[in-house]
C-alpha cells in the first residue's frame, strides 16, 4: 500500500510540475516498471496494447462527427428550437442552455465539444442579456456534464471497453439519469435567477414560433435517434453508430444548412486526428501505470478494504464518491476510467450490484472532476470562453455539483433509474 501511495505522489508531483498529464502517467509507469525489474520493452508492449481494440475505434468517429456538426451549423438550430421551447421561463437562456446541452449531448457524447460550442454562443449572448458572467459559465460548465452522461458517451465507451459491459446497456443506462439531471439543473437554473433578482426580457413563448423552430432543427433532432436506434435495435454496433453519424453530419452540413464545405474537410479532420491523439495519448499512459497497480494486487486491496471495511453498498458508493472527487481535482476523467474501471466493476460485483446500475454512477461521479478545479476541463473552457478567472467561478458551480450528487443519490436509491430501460430493450 505504501508504494500504490508512492506511485500517486510522484503522479501528482509531475502534474504539478507542469507535465502534460500523458506524460506524467507515462512516466509514472515507467519507472515503476523498471524498479520491479521489468525490462523496457513491456512498457512499449502496454504502450500498443492500450489501444489495440475495434471498441475503441468509435471514439475518432464521434469525435470527427462532432467537429462535422459544428460546422454545419446544427448547434445554432438546436439553440433557436431550445429558446422558442423553455426561453420564456424564469432563467430565460439558462434553461436554453441546458436544454441544448442536452439535446446536443444525444449528437456527439462529448463534454468539451458542448463546453466550446454551446458556451461560445450561449456565454456572450448571456452576457449581452444582463446575466453575469459567473452565472453564464457555471450553467454552461454544469451543463457540460450532461454530454458525458446522455447517450452517446465518449466516458461511456472506454467504461465499456475496460470492463467488458455492452456499450449498447451503457447508452440505455445514462438516458433516464442524463435528462433527470438536466432537469434538475433547469431547477437550480430558476432558483438562481429568482435569488438574483434578474429581470431580463425573455422570449415569449408561441406555439406558431416552437412549430417553426421545430420544423427548421428537425434535422438535427432526429439525429440522436438515428443513433440510439441503430444501436438499440441491433442493426448497428457503437462504432458503426459513429460511422452513421458521420455521414448523417456531412448529408446535414452539405445539402440541408449548406453551410459545410469541401474546404473544410481537411481542417476537420485535422482537429478531429488532434482531440483523438489526445485521447489515445491518456488511455496509453493510464494504461502502463495500470499495469503498474495491477502488479501491486491494488485491485484486490480494494476490494478487501470495501468488503472488511466497509461493508455496506451505502459507504462503498460514498467511499468512490469522495476517492473520485479527490482524484477528479487533479486527473481528467478518461485518466480515472482508464485506471479505475477494472477495479469498479470489482468492486461492484461483490457488493451485488447490477454491473450496467453501477458502472452508470461511477460513470457520472468520474465526470464530476471535469467541473472541478484545478484540472475541470469543461470548467476551463467556460471561463475560457468568458474570460473569467476560474476562481470566480467555483461558488455559483457549487449547486450543479450538488444536483449531480442528488442524481447520483437517486439513482443509488432507485436502480430502475438507470436498469429500467436497457432491461427493457434489452430483456
Amino acid at each position: 500500500m505504501l508504494t500504490t501511495l508512492l506511485i500517486f505522489l510522484i503522479l501528482l508531483a509531475f502534474i504539478f510540475l507542469g507535465f502534460p498529464i500523458f506524460m506524467a502517467l507515462l512516466i509514472t509507469g515507467i519507472i515503476f516498471l523498471l524498479f520491479g525489474g521489468n525490462s523496457m520493452q513491456l512498457s512499449i508492449i502496454k504502450m500498443f496494447g492500450s489501444i489495440n481494440s475495434l471498441s475503441l475505434m468509435a471514439i475518432p468517429f464521434f469525435v470527427t462527427a462532432g467537429n462535422i456538426i459544428l460546422k454545419s451549423k446544427i448547434t445554432n438550430k438546436l439553440v433557436k428550437f431550445a429558446d422558442s421551447a423553455v426561453g420564456w421561463m424564469p432563467g430565460g437562456l439558462g434553461h436554453v442552455n441546458v436544454l441544448t446541452s442536452m439535446i446536443f449531448g444525444g449528437i456527439q457524447g462529448s463534454g468539451c465539444a458542448d463546453a466550446a460550442a454551446i458556451g461560445g454562443m450561449l456565454i456572450p449572448a448571456m452576457e449581452e442579456q444582463g446575466y453575469d458572467k459567473d452565472y453564464a459559465v457555471a450553467v454552461t460548465a454544469g451543463s457540460s456534464m450532461l454530454s458525458p452522461i446522455i447517450p452517446p458517451s465518449i466516458c461511456m465507451i472506454l467504461y465499456s471497453y475496460y470492463t467488458e459491459i455492452p456499450v449498447g446497456r451503457m447508452f440505455m443506462g445514462g438516458l433516464v439519469p442524463g435528462i433527470l439531471i438536466g432537469l434538475m439543473m433547469m431547477g437550480v437554473v430558476y432558483l438562481e435567477y429568482k435569488h438574483r433578482n434578474y429581470d431580463i426580457p425573455r422570449t415569449k413563448f408561441s406555439i406558431k414560433n416552437l412549430a417553426v423552430t421545430f420544423y427548421h432543427s428537425i434535422g438535427a433532432l432526429i439525429m440522436p435517434l438515428i443513433i440510439l436506434s441503430g444501436i438499440c435495435f441491433g442493426i448497428v454496433t457503437p462504432t458503426e453508430s459513429g460511422v452513421l453519424a458521420i455521414l448523417y453530419g456531412l448529408f446535414y452540413g452539405f445539402f440541408i444548412t449548406k453551410s459545410l464545405k469541401i474546404k473544410d474537410i481537411p481542417g476537420i479532420l485535422v482537429e478531429s486526428a488532434i482531440t483523438t491523439a489526445v485521447v489515445y495519448m491518456t488511455i496509453v499512459g493510464a494504461g502502463v501505470l495500470s499495469n503498474v497497480l495491477v502488479r501491486l494486487h491494488f485491485q484486490s486491496e480494494i476490494q478487501a478494504f470495501a468488503i472488511n471495511v466497509l461493508g455496506s453498498k451505502f459507504f462503498v458508493v460514498c467511499f468512490m464518491f469522495v476517492v473520485f472527487i479527490i482524484l477528479g481535482m487533479f486527473l481528467d476523467p478518461t485518466v480515472i476510467i482508464a485506471m479505475f474501471a477494472s477495479t469498479v466493476l470489482v468492486i461492484g460485483n461483490s457488493f451485488g450490484f447490477d454491473p450496467v446500475h453501477f458502472g452508470v454512477i461511477m460513470t457520472i461521479i468520474m465526470q464530476l472532476g471535469a467541473i472541478t478545479p484545478p484540472v475541470g476541463t469543461f470548467l476551463f473552457i467556460s471561463c475560457g470562453v468568458a474570460k473569467l478567472p476560474m476562481e470566480k467561478s467555483i461558488k455559483p458551480l457549487l449547486p450543479y455539483i450538488f444536483v449531480v450528487f442528488i442524481g447520483m443519490i437517486l439513482c443509488f436509491l432507485v436502480p430502475g433509474i438507470v436498469t429500467g430501460l436497457p432491461n427493457l430493450i434489452y430483456g
